[in-house]
């Protein structure tokens, strides 16, 4: 039963891309909220006859160039959603830093407000592609942008209705100290040659991945820094998962991941199907947490997670 229910999956290491390269119009909006809030940059694809909108919510130092648009554009095509990205606040190209109220909660651990900010450059990025309310909503965050993306589910529900929370790499599920954080990120950047080695004989996508490194990059200062890691350092994300109502909640990462660990991810996964929530649980097989710099994984992933018209 708990296997028809969450059913364990494992993608083996493939260098081939899923699906034509889309090419679906991707918009960048640079977005000025009031309240005295610092600038930050979105992204909004928008395939034709969209159903329902994708809130996708990036890693730690995800710069929002060509290399994310590639990104959206695939998810997109695959969820037929229109797909909203923004940058996460303390980490934009503007280097602006998070509110001091804001930091100070995330020093004791709490992201509340956090996600609460991230929600506000959310709606501006709606308002400014004229995204109307949607009628379904699928909910998308890799690495840091799970803690948020699970924390911004409650305000998400009232904007539409959530059919699949999909979490790529969740890394607040358990506690460590920030030394041992600093460690499992040190170990899993040294797997990043293997995750872009599987973007070879795609010629467009190392060439928007090199671009992107040239031109775009996010800054942020250290006391920001410390404030983010204070957050992925504990188990905030596990702790809302057993909270929140859901109905689906699709979870995936790399078999050799420090940052997300196998046991605090079987023990997420088992949780879920204790209280009847179905969606796969993936293993990518031969990478670690920087799998998502794989485009093949990408779009293997996306497939896979879901869930699709």
């Amino acid at each position: 039963m708990t296997e028809a229910l969450r059913p364990r999956l494992n993608l083996p290491l493939d260098l081939s891309l899923t699906g034509p390269r889309p090419t679906l119009e991707v918009v960048r909006h640079t977005l000025r909220p009031g309240g005295g809030l610092a600038k930050l940059d979105a992204l909004v694809a928008c395939p034709e006859d969209a159903s329902g909108v994708l809130f996708y919510f990036p890693g730690f130092n995800t710069p929002l160039g060509h290399w994310e648009m590639v990104k959206c554009r695939y998810l997109a095509a695959v969820s037929g959603m229109q797909v909203v990205l923004t940058e996460i606040p303390g980490m934009s190209r503007y280097g602006e830093s998070i509110p001091k109220a804001v930091r100070v909660d995330m020093l004791r651990g709490e992201v509340s407000s956090w996600a609460e900010l991230n929600l506000a450059y959310v709606a501006a990025a709606m308002a400014a592609a004229e995204v109307t309310k949607p009628d379904s909503v699928q909910v998308l965050g890799y690495s840091t942008g799970c803690s948020l993306a699970t924390a911004a589910l409650p305000a998400l529900a009232e904007w539409g209705p959530i059919s699949s929370l999909n979490l790529v790499e969740p890394v607040a599920i358990s506690h460590r100290n920030i030394v041992s954080l600093h460690a499992h990120n040190m170990l899993d950047l040294g797997r990043m040659p293997v995750a872009l080695a599987t973007n070879l004989g795609h010629d467009w996508v190392m060439r928007a991945y090199s671009g992107e490194r040239r031109n775009t990059r996010v800054k942020y200062g250290v006391v920001d820094l410390l404030a983010i890691a204070t957050v992925l350092a504990g188990d905030d994300l596990r702790t809302r998962l057993d909270t929140v109502a859901l109905q689906r909640c699709a979870l995936a990462r790399g078999s050799r991941s420090s940052l997300c660990r196998r046991r605090d991810f079987d023990q997420v996964d088992l949780s879920l199907a204790e209280r009847g929530i179905a969606g796969p649980t993936i293993t990518v097989q031969n990478l670690g947490h920087q799998l998502w710099h794989s485009l093949p994984t990408v779009t293997g992933l996306a497939t896979a997670m879901l869930v699709t018209p």
